[in-house]
This record gives C-alpha cells, structure tokens and sequence, in this order.
C-alpha cells in the first residue's frame, strides 16, 4: 500500500553484491529477538559517523555510534552501566556519494532513531559497547516517548503483556504518521489478539489513528471496518497516502458498498501529482474490487 511500499525506498545507494549477503534484513520481531544477546528498551541518542568505514557484503558502509539508557531488558543480563555504546551502519559511505546521484531500493534503514526505541543488540568483547543485531538494515522499533505501565516480569506472559503495552502506546502517540506500528503489533500477538488489541485502542485514538486501526482490521477481515474506510477515502483533507492505503485495502478486502465511493473518487479529475497517484491506486481497487465480487481469476498488475 502507498505509504508502507514507500517505506522501502530511500535516496542513497549503494553497489551491492552479487554474493550471499552475510547481513539480512529480519521483518519479524521473533527473528530480531533469536539474533541479539540482549533485547532492552532504552533512550537513544542520533547516531554520528565515527570516521570508520568498514566492508559489509561487499559495499563499504560508514560506521555509525549511538549512546544509549538502558531502561528494562527483556532478554540478557542489563549491563552494568545504565548508558552503554550502540554501534551500526549506514547503507552507503559517504565517499562514495559522487553528487548525490544514487537510488536505493530495498529493506528500511537506520539501524535506531533519536528516542525511546527497543533495541536488539550482539555483545562485543567490550562490556560497554555493543553492535545493533543487524548493522545496517531497519533493526530497532521506536516507541513512545514514555514507557507505559506494566509490571516488572521477565516471564513469557509478561514480556508479551509488557510488549504489548509498548505497541499500544506507540500507536496512541504515533500521530497517525506511522502506522506501521499496527504491523508490529500483528507479528507480535498473532491475528486474533491483535485485532482485539487494536479495537480496544480505537476508542482512546484520535480519528486519524481510529482511520488507521480500521484499515488495518479490514486488511485482516474486519468488515465492519468498512464504513470507516470509506470515509477516510472520501475525505479530501486527509493525507493522500492514507487516501492510497484506503483505496488498496478496499480493492482486496472490501465488499459491493466501497465500489461507487471508489468510482466517485477515480472520476474526479487530478488537480496535482498527488491526486494522479490516488486515482492510479483507485482505478487499480475498483479492478480488483469488480473481480472478486465477480469470482474471476484476474490478474490486476500491482502499483
């Protein structure tokens, strides 16, 4: 959808190899949690270049370094000093940026962000210093500014409990710009807890994160989340992106009512790049929409 397959797309590049890559990007939060020696929430400096360039997969990749505040560890021992030294990578080196003439497409980047985030971290032979569990790709989760309630328990069920929490808070806060937040909490809780997680956020929401939770349950099967779908794509003054988001998930999950209000908006004439898109996407639902309702095996090209 508009937002989240732009979210793979950055404007630095790099030559990468055409060799097995030593570092993959990890999607899932269980496979970021089987990689690292110690998984925490923490406050996070900006991560600075060091001066270190280093060869990964081929490319040469500038060093990067983040102090960060340990706040509660859910997987290793906490280290002994409440501020520790996060080290990973950017995806290009700056030497190589020749004018800026490059283009990158491929997994998120930006190891970890200014802020509260949950880290994934490899201990290093220094006690104080520790590389990211993925150096160069999307690796840390942002969370709110401020850590939600939730007991102090290390078991299963309370580091899910605490999790949880953590997502829920992140969704509140998010400011409807982010909502990949809404996956996170599907790769964490599975299906069913997270579609009830999220119908037990939406109340507490502002309407643009209510918009945001509807279309991620009707991408799940949540069809009384239609209505609002439909409202958030006919609303003009929302962001063209979730305008695009609701016009995907009502082209593969929407049913005979979305179909005029998709064909009302692919009817108005764009006025600017971004009304081409959201016509583009539209146009796209409504012929994907036509051929379920019509039980036909059509193969509608993706945007």
């Amino acid at each position: 959808m508009g937002r989240l397959a732009a979210a793979t797309l950055a404007f630095f590049s790099i030559g990468l190899s055409a060799t097995t890559p030593q570092y993959l990007y990890l999607p899932r939060i269980q496979q970021r949690w089987d990689a690292s020696d110690l998984v925490c929430t923490a406050v996070v400096t900006a991560p600075t270049p060091t001066g270190v360039t280093r060869l990964i997969d081929g490319a040469d990749r500038d060093q990067l370094s983040a102090e960060a505040s340990i706040e509660k560890c859910f997987k290793g021992e906490k280290p002994t000093t409440s501020t520790i030294k996060v080290i990973g990578y950017s995806v290009y080196a700056a030497k190589d940026l020749h004018g800026g003439n490059f283009a990158y497409a491929g997994p998120p980047t930006g190891f970890v962000g200014k802020g509260r985030n949950l880290i994934f971290l490899r201990r290093t032979a220094n006690p104080h210093t520790f590389d990211i569990a993925v150096p160069v790709f999307e690796t840390a989760l942002r969370l709110a500014d401020s850590r939600p309630y939730y007991p102090d328990d290390n078991s299963a069920a309370g580091i899910r409990f605490a999790l949880t929490q953590e997502f829920g808070s992140a969704i509140l806060q998010s400011d409807s710009l982010d909502v990949y937040y809404m996956g996170w909490l599907f790769d964490w809780l599975g299906s069913e807890e997270a579609r009830h997680e999220l119908r037990t956020l939406s109340p507490r929401a502002p309407l643009a994160i209510q918009r945001d939770i509807a279309v991620a349950l009707l991408a799940n099967g949540q069809l009384d989340c239609e209505p609002i779908v439909i409202s958030l794509l006919m609303d003009a003054s929302a962001k063209e992106w979730k305008r695009h988001n609701a016009a995907g998930v009502l082209g593969e999950h929407g049913t005979q009512r979305a179909l005029p209000y998709l064909k009302q908006v692919a009817a108005q004439p764009p006025t600017n790049d971004d009304l081409k898109v959201l016509r583009n996407w539209t146009v796209d639902a409504i012929r994907r929409l036509e051929c379920r309702l019509e039980a036909k095996n059509c193969h509608v090209p993706a945007n």
